[in-house]
């Protein structure tokens, strides 16, 4: 029997979080057809990749190498059902933190989890690496955002951007990627592209899945998740973050915003 894998390993900001939650949503729907893994069932794998994205040693790929070894012996190999894992914190930290331009250590850590599926399920694994990816300027506003809402960030868009004038894109880290895997394949699909989609951008993930009895029509369909609001945010945020406001109030005024932004957008 040959196993087939998917590993849905980022990019952040690229949609993973919409694709995760109509996974969860969807669990029951999709059980007799797939094997779902999300975050929580291998998040010692996903700090392991995460710690070898800003300190990429040999120890911390070690690690990596053993959080998947253990997370793959979990999983049996006789069911037939395809495999999914989705997290884009497998790809480590999100690009604008803790110095981080780009997903350098990525292609390390894809190949971990390639030798050790391999060893686990067979040499004839049908395994893909799946990588949901976004236009240039559209992915460094959303990094922007999300790093200005979660962390002290002070650079406006401007400033923030500049320093990726002469960052490797997605795509070349992709490209990376496929050396460091092969022989599994690697793939990506443009968030954009996605937007009319029956399933948005679900619908690239389970077509890699060839699950044709799965009629998906009958999944439900999420609005998208963890997205911008339109009401001057960041502009405010960053305000707050070049405040002399403590680090908690500045939190805690950034929840109470967002809190107010998404019930006016109900």
């Amino acid at each position: 029997m040959t196993t087939r894998i998917v590993i849905h390993a980022g990019f952040h900001k690229t949609g993973t979080t919409s694709v995760q939650a109509m996974l969860r949503a969807n669990a029951d729907r999709l059980a007799p057809h797939l094997r779902i893994y999300l975050k929580d069932a291998f998040e010692p794998l996903t700090e392991c990749a995460r710690a070898f994205s800003i300190d990429p040693r040999k120890k911390t790929l070690s690690q990596v190498a053993r959080a998947a070894a253990t997370f793959f012996s979990t999983l049996d190999t006789d069911d037939p059902r395809p495999i999914v894992m989705s997290s884009e914190d497998l790809s480590g930290h999100m690009p604008g933190r803790h110095g981080l331009e780009c997903y350098d250590s990525s292609g390390l850590v894809m190949k971990c989890l390639a030798d050790t599926a391999l060893r686990r399920f067979g040499p004839e694994t049908d395994l893909t690496f799946y990588f949901s990816t976004r236009t240039r300027d559209a992915w460094l506003r959303s990094t922007w955002w999300q790093n200005l809402r979660s962390t002290r960030l002070t650079d406006d868009f401007a400033t923030y951007s500049r320093q990726f004038d002469d960052v490797r894109s997605l795509d070349d880290i992709l490209e990376e990627i496929a050396l460091d895997v092969a022989p599994a394949r690697v793939t990506s699909f443009l968030l954009e592209d996605a937007a009319d989609l029956p399933l948005g951008p679900l619908d690239p993930l389970l077509a890699l899945l060839e699950v044709t009895e799965l009629d998906r029509s009958e999944l439900a369909v999420l609005p998208p998740e963890n997205v911008q609001p339109d009401m001057g945010l960041p502009d405010v945020f960053l305000a707050l973050n070049r405040s002399t406001l403590s680090d908690k109030d500045i939190q805690e005024t950034k929840r109470i915003l967002r809190r107010m932004a998404q019930n006016a957008d109900t």
